[in-house]
C-alpha cells in the first residue's frame, strides 16, 4: 500500500533533475509491486527528526516484520565498489571517488530505529499487558541504482553486493529479503521465529512516522498518486516527469513590489535538458502540459518550472498563437518561456 508517494519536484540543476527522476523511476517500480499489498507499505521522500539530527528518507518499506530504508541513487556511466567497501564511479571517461549510498542509508536506518525505539509507547502498544519492543524488528537497507548504469561488484563485499541493484529489479530484492511465507508453507511458518506486527500495528507505525515530523512537500498542482508514466517512456504523446532546465534568466526582483501586482520577466531561455541544445527545438503537448521536443537528440523539455521570482513550484504555462508562457499562481508572475520562430 502505498501510504505515501513521490511528490512531483524539479529543481534548476542537471544533477539534481536526474536524481529526481530516479527516485520517481523507483517510486514507480514500489507501486506497481505494492500499491494493493495489506502487508507491505510504502513511504516516499519520508523525513525524521530525532535528538537534534534529521534524515531525508527516499523510500521507506514497512512490513509485518519491519523495516527497509531504499535510497535511489543515480549514476551515468560506470561504478565500482572494492572490497573495503569503497565506492568510485566514471563520468565522460573520468574516475572520481564518491560516497558510499548503502552508509548513508544505514545511516539513516540508525536514527529512524532510534527514533522508533525512544517513542515505543506511541508506535505500538502492548499485548496481554506487556509492552512490544522495536528493536529486534528486521531493519534492512537496498540501494536503487540507475538501469543504465554499470555496476562492477566483483570486488565489494557480498553484504554490500547484495543491497546494491538496479531499478528495475529493486521489488524482487524486497521480496527476497522480506521473504513472506506462502499460505501453504506450513513448516516454513512454523520456524520462521521473527516477531510480526499486526495490521492495525502497521498503520499506527506509519500514522506515527507521517504525523510527527513535517513533512517537507512541493506545492506543485502536479502533483499526482498512481499516475506516473513508467520509466524511460519519451513518446510525443507522453511527457516525461516534469524537470527544470538552467534559464538564462538576468532579473531581479524588487521586494517592495506588491505580489498583488503582475510582474514580467521578458523571456526565459528554453533548452534540451539532455543536450542543452536552444536551437532545434520545436513545441509540443502531452499528459502533463506543454513542452519542447529537440530535433538534434529527439528529448523532450518541459517548459513548466518554478516561478523565477518567488520560486513556488505552483506555475502553469499558456499559449498563445506563437507564444508560450509560465504563469505563476502565487506572485502572478508572467515569463515568456518559448516563442516558436516563423519560417
Amino acid at each position: 500500500m502505498i501510504l505515501k508517494d513521490k511528490t512531483q519536484t524539479s529543481s534548476a540543476s542537471v544533477k539534481l533533475d536526474a536524481g529526481i527522476k530516479q527516485e520517481h523511476d523507483v517510486a514507480f517500480y514500489l507501486r506497481r509491486a505494492y500499491k494493493n499489498s495489506d502487508q507491505v507499505m510504502v513511504l516516499n521522500d519520508l523525513r525524521i527528526e530525532h535528538d537534534g539530527e534529521s534524515a531525508q528518507i527516499d523510500h521507506l518499506i514497512v512490513y509485518t516484520y519491519g523495516f527497509i530504508v531504499v535510497e535511489s541513487k543515480s549514476i551515468r556511466g560506470e561504478v565500482k565498489v572494492n572490497e573495503y567497501g569503497e565506492w568510485t564511479r566514471s563520468y565522460k571517461g573520468q574516475w572520481s571517488g564518491m560516497p558510499s549510498p548503502i552508509k548513508q542509508a544505514e545511516l539513516q536506518l540508525k536514527l529512524l530505529k532510534q527514533y522508533l525505539c525512544a517513542n515505543t509507547e506511541k508506535v505500538i502498544g502492548k499485548f496481554l499487558g506487556i509492552q512490544q519492543g522495536l528493536g529486534a524488528r528486521c531493519y534492512d537497507v537496498f540501494c536503487a541504482i540507475s538501469s543504465d548504469a554499470i555496476i562492477d561488484r566483483s570486488n565489494a563485499p557480498k553484504d554490500i553486493a547484495d543491497k546494491l541493484v538496479k531499478s528495475e529489479f529493486i521489488a524482487d530484492a524486497l521480496d527476497k529479503k522480506m521473504n513472506f511465507k506462502k499460505f501453504y508453507n506450513v513448516v516454513g511458518k512454523i520456524y520462521d521465529t521473527r516477531p510480526t506486527f499486526s495490521q492495525q500495528e502497521l498503520s499506527h507505525i506509519c500514522q506515527f512516522l507521517l504525523g510527527n515530523t513535517p513533512q517537507i512537500e512541493s506545492d506543485s498542482v502536479n502533483e499526482a498518486h498512481a499516475a506516473w508514466p513508467s520509466p524511460g517512456n519519451t513518446s510525443s504523446t507522453t511527457e516525461p516527469l516534469p524537470v527544470v532546465v538552467p534559464a538564462a534568466v538576468n532579473n531581479t526582483w524588487d521586494s517592495t513590489v506588491s505580489a498583488a501586482q503582475p510582474l514580467h520577466i521578458n523571456s526565459i531561455t528554453a533548452q534540451c535538458k539532455h543536450c542543452g541544445d536552444c536551437s532545434a527545438l520545436s513545441p509540443q503537448s502531452g499528459r502533463y502540459g506543454y513542452y519542447v521536443q529537440c530535433g538534434k537528440c529527439g528529448g523532450n523539455t518541459p517548459l513548466k518550472r518554478p516561478c523565477q521570482v518567488c520560486k513556488s513550484q505552483n506555475t502553469k504555462v499558456s499559449k498563445s498563437r506563437l507564444l508560450y508562457q509560465l504563469v505563476c499562481q502565487g506572485c502572478r508572475n508572467t515569463a515568456d518561456v518559448f516563442k516558436v520562430q516563423k519560417g
